[in-house]
């Protein structure tokens, strides 16, 4: 497929000789100042000329009255001469990045009012490097401990296990963390990215991108617009981060049957035992049994398209994680039920194994990066 090489040369194509990728010639929309394209242009938005995206870096607001003249990716005004001694005396705290993890105040008797920069802290974590993003759906929020942006009690151990293997501090290997959200089909992925969740300053080396069966199973969306979404997705993250390496996770399998059968194999597939798995569940029970979980063929068919895909692209991996959940018997190939809670989501354990296989791969992957 040439989907990826096409749309870039046409995405940037059209940027090149745009400021921030649109043309000037929309009508005032009345937002913030009034001015034309204010809703792109103005500070703080997408396509914004102090803004990262368009390749120009952020400027700094030495000229604007009472803004800090070293730019650090935070609109934060800087106190006026005396204003900061004045706060202590007057036990008043200052402006305080409210995003700013490393930003504390200290108040009245204990300290005084102070403002602390993100910069004074930073040579605390100036060895801190960020090595995976992890973006996709309800199987990336798993590892969060959270289920629709709620903390989940079964997915408590989940985010613990993630932690001790994504957290140098907590002893893994590797610093990465994880943005999914329940239920998000790839359209939603890709608004997420282009509306906040891949900013400026969020530069890990590897992207690993897990989405689809949403598309596939909320949305009953093909195997052809499924594959395109995964790849408009790897596409936005690869014009912003080329230097990056973006991993696609495969589809994991979805439960269709009781016994775990996905598909039958070679000259067992006339073989009456295994027709009768088949018939247990493809009688009038069928449709409760299963849930209309069909999709085996539907991810084998993508999982495929996208490990030809990647074999193409040199910054671009695909991670088949058939490996660690399905099993090849005489008879056919069985999802591993023992990893699952559901027919869609891994458990604890099957988090464990997918982590260390993950953990060997990114191993692999910046060792040979360039």
């Amino acid at each position: 497929m040439s989907l990826m090489s096409s749309s870039s040369s046409t995405i940037s194509s059209y940027y090149g000789d745009k400021l921030g990728g649109y043309p000037r010639s929309y009508t005032d929309d009345n937002w913030i100042e009034g001015g034309d394209d204010d809703w792109i242009y103005g500070e703080g938005s997408r396509f914004a000329t102090d803004d990262y995206y368009g390749g120009r870096p952020a400027m700094d607001y030495a000229d604007v009255g009472g803004w800090d003249d070293t730019d650090d990716g935070y609109a934060v005004p800087m106190p006026a001469k005396g204003e900061e001694k004045e706060a202590e005396e007057k036990n008043v705290v200052t402006a305080v990045p409210a995003n700013d993890a490393g930003a504390d105040a200290v108040v009245g008797e204990e300290g005084g009012a102070r403002r602390t920069r993100r910069r004074e802290s930073s040579v605390e974590d100036e060895d801190y490097e960020l090595h995976v993003v992890f973006v996709g759906d309800s199987i990336t929020e798993q590892r969060q401990g959270t289920a629709m942006g709620k903390p989940n009690d079964d997915y408590t151990g989940i985010k613990e296990v993630f932690d001790k293997t994504f957290t140098r501090k907590k002893g893994g290997d590797f610093n990465g963390i994880a943005m999914g959200i329940s239920g998000d089909t790839s359209p939603n992925l890709l608004w997420r990215l282009m509306n906040g969740e891949m900013p400026y300053g969020l530069t890990p080396r590897v992207w690993w991108v897990g989405i689809g069966i949403n598309d596939l199973s909320i949305k009953g969306c093909s195997e052809e617009v499924t594959l395109l979404g995964i790849l408009r997705v790897v596409e936005e993250i690869q014009i912003y981060h080329p230097e990056d390496v973006i991993v696609i996770n495969s589809i994991l399998p979805v439960q269709r049957n009781q016994e775990g059968l996905l598909e039958h194999i070679g000259k067992h597939h006339e073989d009456v035992a295994l027709k009768n798995k088949e018939q247990d569940m493809s009688a009038e029970q069928m449709d409760k049994k299963r849930d209309r979980y069909d999709f085996w063929p539907s991810i084998v068919s993508i999982n495929k398209e996208l490990s030809e895909f990647a074999s193409k692209h040199k910054m671009i991996k695909f991670f088949n994680a058939d490996n660690v959940f399905v099993e090849e018997r005489e008879d056919g190939k069985y999802m591993k039920l023992d990893l699952f809670s559901d027919p869609v989501h891994p458990n604890l354990a099957g988090h464990k194994k997918w982590n260390a296989e993950i953990k060997k791969r990114l191993h692999e992957i910046l060792n040979d990066k360039p």
